[in-house]
């Protein structure tokens, strides 16, 4: 593609370049996106693009790498220390022959001693798979084990190269004379056509069986099952349990998996036994689709994820403080991701999160309170979730809490698109819904159903990927949007779309100087961009790190210590005072919260001893606060043993993001029985707040 651009005196269009290198759109987003952060590492001018003309390469560009300029030759992939490991483990688990140290050192390009190094990394990965690597002076390096353990490896490592739909840039690499192909021992010889015809097969077989299946996810199971066809072609063959083949039998899935086996076996050659199509129905068994309507599978087994999202909601709300609005949707769309979840834990087939570091960064304490939430679901699969299945949940339950409660005006109309799944996508438009409010987000699409979208039906396209081409203005985002990014994105929206009638930098210029003319300013940038985003979303929200901290708000004026309450009604009286008399709450969200006990029982004791009482904000609060009443002597919120209390907690929340990081800190404080137990035995109001700054919080 770098060659085309730089034998080419003038713009290079993505329809030329799709027919000249054979590619998809797809896969020319991609390996433009690998060209520009190359150039961009090497101190050069990225690849231009003009949506009327095309691609070009900046003079500077072209002048800079002389070497290809002269030799016409292809532009050399340099892997990356994470992409060079996985492609080590991936040439130990595929090897036919006998794999010494000088066969890594020609397939990966580098030294002896890099080699060596980077064996001594894997070799503990691979335990972690169940796996073993051991070395033979005439056998070379070998790994052993199961042959599903080794699959589930080499899904594993190819997810760390590809990712996403960025997975076909690996059957695409062009190689020098003499250059190793790294796919060569991974998947069958095929030519460009088959691919598309297994991408194709995989998409149509499973809307036969009424499932629309999400782009990551067709990208992800065109791989794998690449993949297992050279496995069977080498007769690797997996091996299931004949009760397990039976209940797979019965499924809707075995049908579209036995089409899709035949279909591979007579693309390459090969006859798949019973046992793989049956392990092909376990992968359509755990793929994501878009919609709860679409699911298949047991009947029993999904009104059992019916119950338990409904707990997990629950439990949501309860360890949050916060009431959900539309509860049923929000157990549907939950639905949609706890049951291709629960088969891909059930048959140890677990995806990689490409979010899950944004995730826990932005929103940490989302994903803490999403990881105590699933409880009902990890009852249901006998096991603790990984952090890729928690952060999957925390894009749920941290949509859902960013929802608006009314429809922004109608004054532009966007589109999403979107290639993350539901998830992303659901989260991507409740953020900007929130930043938005003179927006319609119209659709949310896929990048397959945006081929055939209407483009001229929207003013522009908010979208995780580029979209050369689009005839409306595109706006490339991540998922998970940071406030920086908000910002960014404000003042691109704004001058473009026009959607407000006056100078926003001239208002908040203003602004700042009459502050500094009354109070000394110490962050000036700071209160700039919390001004901007205040003028540009009609309110304000508050970034992770100014969310108040459990110390913050639970001050010694907070806290109570009491020898007794007459009753829990007293006692949530009792707690609630000192925010009563800080003018935080007023009397009506006292009453809210004890009628909200009348109506739903004592869900408020949320750990032995320890009760958080709480209500919706529009119940009475004016102010976020937190107090604390201390009892000597517990007080009965049932007739159950478990709901003897002694510390009752009152929030009172403003939204349902800006308390989380004190109720997140509350959380691990309880967590630890030490802290708890000193905490039912303080009798002084400063015992309580030692306890407090030196929760684990502060370590």
């Amino acid at each position: 593609m770098l060659t085309l651009l730089l034998d080419a005196a003038d713009y290079v269009s993505l329809e030329e370049l799709m027919q000249k290198l054979g590619i998809s759109r797809r896969t020319v987003y991609y390996d433009m996106d690998k060209i520009n952060g190359w150039l961009k590492a090497i101190h050069l001018p990225p690849v231009e693009y003009v949506r009327t003309a095309g691609y070009y390469l900046p003079d500077e560009s072209r002048s800079g790498i002389p070497q290809l300029a002269e030799g016409g030759g292809a532009q050399p992939y340099y892997l990356s220390p994470r992409e060079r490991l996985a492609w080590l483990a991936l040439q130990l688990l595929s090897a036919e022959e006998p794999l010494f140290v000088h066969h890594l050192t020609d397939l990966l390009q580098v030294s002896r001693g890099t080699v060596l190094k980077d064996l001594n990394i894997v070799r503990p990965e691979l335990e972690d798979w169940k796996l073993r690597l051991t070395y033979d002076r005439k056998q070379g390096y070998r790994v052993q084990g199961d042959e599903s353990d080794k699959r589930k490896a080499l899904n594993g490592y190819f997810g760390h190269i590809a990712g996403g739909p960025g997975w076909e840039r690996a059957f695409h690499r062009k190689h020098e004379p003499g250059e190793p192909d790294l796919t060569e021992a991974l998947f069958p010889p095929m030519k460009e056509e088959q691919l598309k015809q297994v991408y194709r097969l995989i998409a149509d077989s499973a809307m036969a069986m009424g499932a629309d299946l999400t782009d990551e996810m067709i990208f992800n199971l065109t791989t794998r099952f690449l993949l297992y066809t050279r496995r069977i072609q080498e007769a690797r063959f997996i091996s299931i349990d004949e009760d397990e083949r039976g209940v797979l039998r019965k499924m809707p899935e075995f049908a579209a998996a036995a089409r899709i086996a035949e279909e591979l076996g007579r693309m390459f050659g090969v006859s798949f036994p019973g046992e793989e199509v049956c392990y092909l129905t376990m992968h359509l068994l755990g793929a994501r689709v878009n919609r709860v309507e679409q699911m298949t599978g047991s009947a029993e087994v999904i009104q059992r994820l019916r119950e338990a999202a409904k707990q997990m909601v629950d439990d949501f709300q309860r360890h949050a403080c916060v009431f959900l609005p539309n509860r049923e949707t929000m157990e549907d769309n939950l639905l949609v991701h706890l049951k291709p979840a629960y088969y891909r834990i059930l048959y140890g087939l677990e995806l990689e999160n490409p979010l899950l570091d944004n995730i826990r960064s932005k929103y940490g304490e989302v994903f803490e309170i999403t990881r105590r939430s699933a409880a009902p679901f990890e009852r249901m699969v006998g096991r603790k979730l990984n952090d890729n299945e928690i952060g999957y949940l925390a894009m749920h339950f941290g949509g859902w809490l960013r929802r608006e409660n009314t429809q922004p005006a109608a004054r532009k109309r966007a589109a999403i698109v979107c290639v993350n799944g539901i998830s992303a996508s659901r989260m991507l438009k409740i953020q900007l819904d929130h930043l938005f409010s003179a927006v319609d987000i119209t659709a949310v699409l896929s990048l397959r159903e945006y081929e055939s979208f209407n483009e001229e039906s929207v003013d522009f396209i908010f979208s995780t990927v580029p979209l050369p081409g689009s005839k409306a203005p595109v706006f490339v985002v991540n998922p998970i949007l940071s406030d920086k990014d908000k910002e960014h994105l404000l003042n691109r929206i704004n001058t473009v779309a026009g959607l407000k009638s006056r100078t926003q930098a001239s208002t908040v210029q203003a602004l700042l100087d009459i502050v500094r003319k009354h109070a000394e300013v110490h962050n000036e940038q700071g209160l700039a961009e919390e001004l901007n985003r205040y003028l540009s979303a009609g309110k304000t929200w508050l970034s992770e790190a100014r969310k108040p901290s459990l110390t913050d708000l639970l001050t010694e004026p907070m806290i109570r210590v009491k020898k007794e309450a007459a009753d829990w009604r007293s006692a949530i009286r009792e707690a609630a005072e000192p925010l009563l008399s800080d003018g935080r709450i007023d009397e009506a969200y006292i009453e809210a919260m004890i009628a909200k006990v009348e109506a739903l029982g004592p869900y408020i004791v949320v750990a032995p001893g320890i009760a958080i009482a709480h209500a919706k904000p529009q119940d009475g609060v004016k102010k976020l606060g937190i107090s604390l009443l201390r009892l000597a002597k517990p007080v009965a919120f049932s007739e159950e043993a478990r709901h003897q209390v002694q510390i009752i907690l009152v929030l009172a929340a403003i939204d349902g993001e800006s308390h989380l990081k004190a109720l997140s800190e509350l959380t691990l404080l309880l967590r630890e029985q030490e802290s708890l137990t000193r905490l039912k035995e303080a009798s002084t109001k400063k015992q309580i707040l030692q306890l407090l700054h030196a929760g684990p919080y502060t370590r």
